[in-house]
């Protein structure tokens, strides 16, 4: 646990602007929930660096983050002598954290920047003001929680019930599918640890499944390190 303390050093390094210097118009124009652009702007704009713990498993919430710009991951942590990580999603603009702080109780995940990121920081006095007189908003906050606890219902019961190469099939095609759907390399490349902490499983698994697929011919790993399914993968590894 020694890593948190460290992390959460980064955290003095936040640097808080005013809610107007930001082009929200601009975030929230094609934005598939443009009704968060009026919690945003009842918030303070805040930077933080790459490696900084935003949120810590089990710490009571105090606002809600909404992301401007940057990703982040959400994971889970066990409790037990060796403490153990699975994540359970990457987020990026315009995902809503924190919202946990709504009802005012305890965090259920951590999350960590990946980059550096920016997001608006709303109380949770605030943000329940807003919601209460913002139908839509409200509607907008209930899909994008809804969405977070499927993709989180996922990715436990594959933890739970498959094994890692299951895991990490799953991963690699769900990968391709939405750089395909986004048309463009949009979605950075994962290195063998970052995969490791998506699907619960060690670095040496999935450099060894890695290895094998690209060995017979299922993946390619292309010149920006992304791996990319060539032809359909076993069922079975």
């Amino acid at each position: 646990m020694q890593s948190f303390v460290l992390i959460r050093q980064g955290l003095p390094t936040v640097r808080p602007m005013n809610s107007g210097s930001f082009d929200f118009d601009t975030l929230f124009h094609n934005s598939d929930h443009p009704s968060l652009q009026a919690l945003a702007r009842h918030g303070q704009v805040r930077h933080y660096r790459k490696n900084t713990l935003l949120l810590q498993q089990g710490d009571m919430g105090q606002g809600i983050y909404l992301v401007l710009a940057g990703r982040l991951r959400e994971f889970a942590i066990s409790n037990d002598s060796k403490p153990r990580e699975i994540t359970l999603a990457v987020v990026g603009a315009g995902q809503c954290l924190g919202a946990t702080a709504l009802d005012g109780g305890p965090q259920c995940a951590s999350v960590l920047t990946l980059t550096p990121v920016s997001c608006s920081v709303i109380s949770r006095e605030a943000a329940l003001s807003v919601i209460r007189h913002n139908p839509a908003l409200a509607m907008d906050m209930l899909q994008l929680a809804l969405q977070r606890v499927r993709l989180a219902t996922e990715t436990t019961c594959l933890a739970l019930f498959s094994d890692a190469y299951s895991r990490l099939s799953a991963l690699l095609q769900r990968q391709q599918a939405q750089r395909e759907a986004l048309a463009a390399p949009a979605i950075p490349p994962m290195t063998h640890a970052q995969m490791a902490q998506q699907i619960g499983c060690s670095r040496e698994m999935v450099s060894r499944i890695l290895k094998e697929l690209v060995t017979g011919g299922y993946v390619v790993r292309e010149p920006d390190k992304v791996y990319r399914v060539c032809k359909r993968l076993p069922m079975r590894w």
